[in-house]
């Protein structure tokens, strides 16, 4: 979604996203009726999951699809609910550290003070904030006269207080013949009003150079970026990467986030770094090791390029981070190599879940919880 949408569209999608998923009933009970399972035990399973430690919605029952017959009892009850989520995250993370996830511009700071790379930071808008040798654009008139820069693109702007890729601008040039920025998922706009659109967000954007894919993912499957989504467990013995998800674009979506209609998850083994399980859709209408719908090619089996480079930056980088037990890292899979693109308080561990057709409450992580103080 572009920066020029309606900001109530915008906060409703928010909500939405912050919310219990939301899942069309009648279909997903024929799905399970049709699988050959009966209505009563479908029933039992949901309250029991209810109260059990994930605390699952009878949406999220239905989201993960565990009325699949070839789940077991103990497996269905290691998936995590949105409710049991963010008391999890509560339990384990410093929120005094919330802002070094939540704030773009200061994890930009803390990054390339790190000596870790980041993309390119052309420009910001807020005013009053700085940053040693970028450009401050204050004002309307100045955000547009950077756009009208040619040398400035691809760019991708981002909120400074953004989440969920809500409000990004994926730019891919400037005509000047019709003074419109041409963006990527999006109508073009004229540089004025998309100006105008930056303007207005009090927070701030960051405006960056447009990351380019490594030429491994582009050959295979189209000029998209890709990152990494790792969980990465903070615990007394050191940084333990729990699970890392492959978030995968597709058509014209500006972001890889997953609730974009068509975008893909896929699991990938930690010690070979190869795509395990590939998922699109959810509940009901979700896919299972689908081809990529840009070139038709398999994911599956595909080796994520530079892993070992990029899970030695996870574990590297989260010892900024010792506040936050619990962190969600997106990793982008660059021309340049693994680049960090942020790092969330604790994170949505649904992507890891749906990715991995398996629920993220295992040895390791109900360890980790009770070591952070948390009552399972």
């Amino acid at each position: 979604m572009s920066a020029s949408a309606p900001a109530t569209g915008q906060d409703s999608l928010l909500a939405s996203l912050n919310g219990i998923p939301q899942v069309d009933f009648p279909a997903n009970l024929q799905a399970a009726v049709t699988a050959g399972r009966r209505m009563t035990p479908i029933l039992r399973e949901v309250v029991a999951l209810r109260i059990g430690p994930g605390r699952l919605t009878p949406n999220e029952y239905f989201w993960y699809r565990l009325w699949e017959p070839q789940l077991t009892r103990g497996e269905k009850r290691r998936f995590i609910g949105k409710q049991a989520q963010q008391p999890m995250h509560i339990a384990c993370n410093n929120t005094g550290w919330y802002a070094t996830a939540a704030d773009k511009l200061l994890f930009h700071t803390l990054m390339t003070g790190a000596g870790l790379p980041t993309p390119e930071l052309l420009a910001i808008t807020h005013p009053a904030r700085r940053v040693s040798r970028v450009q401050v654009l204050a004002g309307q008139d100045a955000i547009a006269a950077f756009l009208r820069s040619p040398t400035h693109y691809p760019i991708f702007a981002k909120p400074i207080d953004g989440k969920y890729s809500l409000a990004v601008v994926n730019a891919d040039r400037y005509d000047a013949a019709t003074d419109q920025v041409l963006l990527r998922g999006d109508a073009p706009v004229s540089a004025a009003d998309l100006a105008k659109s930056l303007a207005e967000r009090e927070a701030g954007f960051l405006l960056q150079r447009r990351l380019e894919p490594a030429p491994e993912i582009a050959e295979l499957f189209g000029s998209r970026l890709w990152s990494v989504r790792v969980l990465l467990l903070v615990t007394p013995a050191g940084p333990l990467i729990h699970s890392a998800v492959a978030k995968i674009p597709t058509g014209q979506n500006p972001a890889d986030n997953f609730w974009r209609a068509g975008n893909m998850l896929g699991a990938i083994d930690k010690e070979t770094g190869l795509v395990s399980r590939v998922v699109q859709g959810t509940g009901a209408e979700m896919v299972v090791n689908p081809a990529h719908p840009d070139t038709g090619l398999s994911i599956v089996g595909q080796r994520i390029p530079g892993w070992a480079s990029l899970m030695t930056m996870a574990e590297e980088a989260s010892r900024l981070l010792p506040g936050l037990r619990t962190q969600s890292w997106d990793i982008a899979l660059s021309a340049a190599g693994p680049v960090p693109l942020e790092v969330n308080f604790g994170g949505d561990l649904n992507l890891a879940q749906l990715a991995y057709g398996a629920g993220v409450l295992d040895d390791r992580y109900e360890g980790h919880l009770r070591s952070c103080g948390y009552r399972i």
